[in-house]
């Protein structure tokens, strides 16, 4: 995974708690992406998942003041 990956889902949490999503929202907490077998695949995807929680929450925390 590059920096890019990691700055396009910032962008996308951003982007979904402009939408109005809530955090429990998150598309990488779904079952189907969450990898079983391999600790670096492990590492990618919550990687992705903190990016996004990232990004919605400095947008949420814009938005509180």
């Amino acid at each position: 995974m590059n920096i890019e990956e990691l700055l396009d889902m910032q962008e996308r949490g951003i982007r979904d708690r402009i939408l109005g999503y809530a955090l429990s929202d998150n598309p990488m907490s779904r079952p189907e992406l969450m990898p079983i077998c391999d600790a670096t695949e492990l590492e990618i995807w919550y990687a992705r998942y903190e990016a996004w929680r990232f990004g919605w929450s400095v947008e949420d925390a814009s938005r509180r003041h």
